[in-house]
């Protein structure tokens, strides 16, 4: 690339970063206007149709050496196919607590995220937690802590979004994939199983694709279009801007999804919430201050 081609795509990653976090931030909108729809039938399309999509852009693409790196693994294909099970209780779970008043909730286990997987990496990698990491996992703990003593139950929605996602993390780090190949592949691997439950769905009466209009339909069919793209949109981002700003920028998606539960669909936010959040925002904080503070001594030690 020439030095006249680089100012063109200033702010190119950043925007692309802004763009996938902005979607996932939103994405429980989506979901609401397919409510009408079981939870798992609404997963099953978005198996279904981000495989068919995916498909197509290998090949448009020309990413079938990628796919081909990917598939003619045996081990491979064991931990993918255990990643999209990962991945799948993830999306169900979240369908799930969008449709049910329980958005709220589920912005909490994506703000917590980062810290489950600093103990994942803790766990598995060996990674070691300094002091502040340690105070930020500890007061975010608080916060837990603080809903379980309230309601009387840990807040599980929260809990099981982020270890999900967390320990899919901790497959795909095995499997250093291509972002739209391994997505096929983990998405056709289950295609079956979400064909297998639409036939059977249909046989029972029960099934919306197709009996509720073709703008349903269309809305079922988009589902891969808006699991798809804030993929791409987000390894872009990752190959062309700092990764601690992209750490950062991850806040967005959660904030987007509180603001959305509690202004837009009008769950409650009450005094037990507020105490949760204030720990979780300040665990957050100080874990972010650590990291930005590590950067910028690496930078000077470099």
């Amino acid at each position: 690339m020439s030095s006249q081609d680089k100012p063109a795509l200033i702010g190119a990653g950043p925007l692309a970063g802004l763009g996938a976090f902005t979607i996932w931030g939103i994405f429980g909108l989506y979901f609401k206007m397919v409510s009408f729809a079981v939870p798992l039938e609404i997963l099953s399309h978005r198996i279904i149709w981000s495989a068919v999509l995916t498909f197509a852009m290998i090949f448009a693409l020309g990413r079938r050496k990628q796919l081909w790196v990917l598939i003619s693994s045996a081990k491979t294909i064991g931990l993918l196919f255990l990643s999209s099970l990962l991945v799948a209780g993830n999306w169900v779970i979240y369908i799930w607590a969008v449709n049910t008043g329980n958005a709220l909730e589920a912005s909490l286990g994506y703000y917590i995220m980062p810290l489950i997987m600093l103990i994942l990496a803790r766990i598995f990698f060996a990674e070691k937690l300094n002091r502040v990491q340690i105070l930020s996992v500890g007061i975010c703990a608080l916060g837990v802590l603080n809903l379980l003593v309230s309601y009387g139950h840990l807040p599980w929605i929260a809990l099981s979004l982020s270890s999900l996602f967390g320990f899919y993390g901790v497959i795909r780090k095995f499997v250093p994939a291509d972002p739209i190949a391994g997505l096929f592949v983990e998405c056709a691997l289950i295609t079956p199983i979400a064909l297998g439950y639409m036939v059977w769905l249909g046989a029972q009466g029960e099934m919306a694709f197709g009996h509720t209009g073709m703008t349903n339909d269309l809305l079922f069919i988009g589902l891969g279009v808006c699991t798809t793209i804030p993929l791409v949109l987000f390894a872009y981002a990752a190959r062309n801007m700092k990764f601690s700003v992209l750490g950062l920028m991850q806040y967005l998606n959660p904030t987007l999804q509180f603001i959305v539960a509690v202004l837009v669909f009008g769950e409650t936010f009450t005094s037990a919430h507020m105490v949760t959040y204030g720990l979780v925002w300040f665990g957050l904080g100080i874990f972010t201050w650590d990291n930005l503070r590590t950067v910028r001594k690496n930078r000077r030690n470099s």
